[in-house]
């Protein structure tokens, strides 16, 4: 299973992106256009194949997309659903808060798990979104004290 370190790889870089929002901003628009990217590349032909033969000639296969592989509408759920986890690196950044971005990411990561990569083609979108979440994080406060507790508990 690849997807926890270059899961942690791609935490590492966010990090680095921590305090330039610019940066942020960016890896946060690149989440949805990755993954529509990601379902537009599904029409165009890939390792799906079909074939046909006769008796009188030679075999001739042509290559097909990935959504003719694509059974029903549950497919086509996820994919979508992978589109609109996407926004959530934008709400992130919109809101400052890191739970956004981590939230859609974990569920992001599901399709990829279950399907054993069937969706692979939306793992960039899901790096930017962990990027994201990771950028987002607030500073560590090592050494410092914890704030005093209300008196009024």
């Amino acid at each position: 299973m690849l997807i926890l370190p270059v899961a942690l790889a791609v935490g590492a870089l966010g990090l680095l992106a921590r305090g330039r929002r610019r940066v942020v901003l960016t890896l946060a628009v690149a989440a949805p256009i990755l993954s529509v990217l990601a379902l537009a590349a599904q029409y165009l032909p890939s390792g799906l194949e079909s074939c046909t033969a006769s008796t009188s000639g030679p075999m001739v296969c042509r290559s097909l997309p990935a959504v003719y592989a694509w059974a029903g509408p549950v497919p086509y759920l996820i994919a979508i659903g992978l589109i609109v986890l996407s926004l959530a690196p934008l709400a992130s950044v919109r809101v400052g808060k890191w739970w956004p971005a981590a939230a859609s990411a974990l569920l992001q990561a599901i399709p990829q798990v279950i399907s054993f990569g069937g969706f692979i083609d939306w793992a960039p979108a899901l790096a930017v979104t962990i990027a994201v979440a990771f950028a987002l994080l607030g500073p560590r406060t090592a050494g410092q004290p914890a704030p005093a507790a209300s008196p009024n508990r």
